[in-house]
């Protein structure tokens, strides 16, 4: 019902020109986006795998885009160029996912007036994303507990995590494992947090003998990436 939803809003989108209900139209996208990703937190609990896929290797800025257009503060996060690579179609939905998930944690845990950062660079092992706050930390004892959890989800009481209601860094956790992405958080000059993830090369790309290209919305089998409103 929220694909379906999204997908109406976005031919609304394309077809009313008065800036005033368009602007309303995209606080009620924006809405209906993050409501999408927390239904999607309980699939991927229940193991399931997001209906949203692309065909072709999509550029790593609209990857990124598309994360911050999943979170309540997306005006403070800031992309710092150049941003390198591409990410084949069958890995999008979950980097999207997996990186609103980091992206959303960075706003909650830093002062609303700081600016949250996201970078992406190639590296010998793949692609490295960082996102970065400058925020009030981690304890070392709890960011050594997230950072065991990252590394093996398997291991962890569920049934705790739901309780708590704290399970976005367990869907980070399951969304990596399927990919054999690495995530680890750290401590950064500043005091706040960095989260860094390496996408492996095998998500990289394109197919032997097929060049890279972007998406467009007709070669998705499923909703569209979500996109900063302008």
């Amino acid at each position: 019902l929220v694909h379906r939803e999204i997908s109406i809003l976005d031919e609304l989108e394309n077809e009313i020109e008065d800036p005033d209900l368009l602007k309303g139209l995209f606080h009620v996208d924006h809405l209906a986006t993050r409501i999408r990703r927390h239904a999607e937190n309980l699939a991927v609990l229940g193991g399931a795998v997001s209906r949203r896929q692309w065909s072709n290797p999509v550029d790593m800025t609209e990857v990124l885009r598309s994360a911050i257009a999943e979170v309540e503060q997306y005006s403070r996060v800031r992309l710092v160029p150049p941003i390198d690579g591409t990410l084949r179609g069958h890995a999008v939905a979950d980097v999207i996912h997996l990186l609103a998930e980091l992206v959303e944690n960075a706003t909650l845990f830093s002062a609303p007036q700081t600016q949250v950062l996201m970078r992406a660079n190639l590296v010998t092992s793949g692609l490295a994303v960082e996102v970065e706050d400058r925020g009030l930390g981690m304890p070392v004892a709890e960011q050594s507990r997230m950072n065991a959890l990252l590394a093996d989800p398997d291991q962890v009481n569920v049934a705790r995590l739901l309780a708590d209601g704290r399970i976005g860094l367990y869907v980070v956790s399951q969304l990596a494992k399927r990919h054999g992405i690495t995530v680890r958080l750290q401590t950064n000059i500043y005091g706040g947090v960095q989260a860094v993830l390496v996408l492996p090369q095998a998500l990289l790309g394109s197919a032997p003998g097929i060049p890279d290209a972007g998406v467009r919305p007709q070669e998705a089998t499923g909703a569209t990436p979500s996109l900063l409103p302008p």
